[in-house]
């Protein structure tokens, strides 16, 4: 769990223009420089869990870095399950590195399950072992939910919003969702979204008063734009899993 890189001024400004403006736009440089480090010292094809300096929400903030894949954002969402995290918000952004390879770049806010002070920041030890758990996961290439016990859901009436939202280029479709909060619901909704095979590109997560408020722009595995016979095809699979986990 070493992260000695420093990186030098170049290589901060080459990380930071491999990513969209709005990454750049919601992190200041010294945490440009955190990512940039965890980035440079990972071992190929192994993820990378660290501590990231954004205390604008609630909760331990956290970097994981990754290698794209289908399904990598349940798969991340399982690991915090299975270490008992609750996902406070989560920003999702991808790079396209020179050899047109993506690497993933997810923060997370995150609170203990389960404990006295759920707001007890995370330790070096608890670092270590979520990328331990990370990478055994990604190495099995298990369904994310198969290595997860969860207890069933009490049975409540849960409203949820989800909708389609065009960018302006008409490249991406932005999936909103907007629902009732629940432990595990982010690693409900990236499975979902990995069945119905659409990519996500980005992503960003936020609970307020009890309500989520989540967002994920999504294409086909190809990169072409989710078409309309499509959309309705993933809005009815989001909502059933919604439903399920809310127990209704």
């Amino acid at each position: 769990m070493s992260r000695s890189v420093r990186p030098s001024p170049l290589l901060l400004q080459q990380f930071a223009e491999t990513l969209p403006d709005a990454y750049r736009a919601s992190f200041s440089w010294p945490t440009i420089r955190e990512h940039t480090a965890l980035s440079t010292s990972r071992e190929p094809g192994k993820p990378a869990v660290g501590p990231c300096s954004a205390p604008r929400l609630p909760g331990t903030a956290l970097c994981v870095i990754a290698d794209d894949r289908p399904g990598l954002l349940a798969t991340i969402s399982a690991t915090f399950v299975k270490e008992n995290l609750d996902i406070i918000a989560a920003e999702a952004y991808t790079r396209i590195l020179p050899n047109h390879q993506r690497e993933a770049l997810d923060i997370f806010w995150v609170q203990r399950l389960g404990a006295e002070d759920p707001r007890r920041p995370l330790t070096s030890g608890d670092f270590k072992r979520l990328e331990q758990t990370l990478a055994s996961m990604l190495d099995d290439q298990l369904q994310p939910l198969s290595r997860v016990s969860t207890s069933p859901p009490p049975r409540v009436a849960a409203e949820a919003n989800v909708r389609f939202v065009e960018d302006k280029d008409g490249q991406l479709s932005w999936l909103e969702v907007e629902t009732d909060d629940r432990a595990g619901l982010l690693l409900t909704l990236s499975r979902v979204l990995f069945e119905q095979r659409v990519q996500i590109v980005s992503s960003h997560v936020r609970t307020e008063a009890g309500r989520v408020k989540d967002k994920f722009a999504i294409t086909e595995l190809n990169d072409d734009p989710i078409s309309n016979e499509r959309r309705m095809q993933v809005q009815v699979a989001v909502l059933s899993a919604i439903q399920r986990i809310m127990g209704g």
